[in-house]
């Protein structure tokens, strides 16, 4: 009965409570929690309607913009990823998968 409580404790933290390595990772990590059901790993996926972040020409200002307030049918998440940095590690991260 012990193990099952721990077990349900050490899930029950949030998953972006710990982070590993600098920020570009932190923004995978992000992106991979957030984004990537819609989106896919690779930015292309498309489901529900979601765009093609491989193909994407929006700054990095515009991403965020996006990421903040939503677009669509993707919800904002100014809220869910603070502090404000989170937006732009994500953005980053969102970035890189262009190349």
């Amino acid at each position: 009965m012990i193990l099952v409580g721990l077990l349900f404790y050490g899930c029950g933290g949030s998953a972006e409570s710990e982070f590993i390595g600098g920020a570009e990772n932190q923004g995978e990590q992000l992106y991979l929690i957030h984004c990537a059901r819609c989106h896919g790993a690779s930015g292309d996926l498309g489901a529900s309607g979601s765009k093609n972040l491989k193909i994407s020409v929006l700054t990095d200002t515009e991403i965020q913009e996006i990421i903040t307030q939503g677009k669509g049918v993707m919800p904002a998440y100014g809220q869910t990823l603070q502090p404000q940095e989170k937006v732009a590690w994500l953005s980053e991260y969102v970035l890189t998968l262009r190349k």
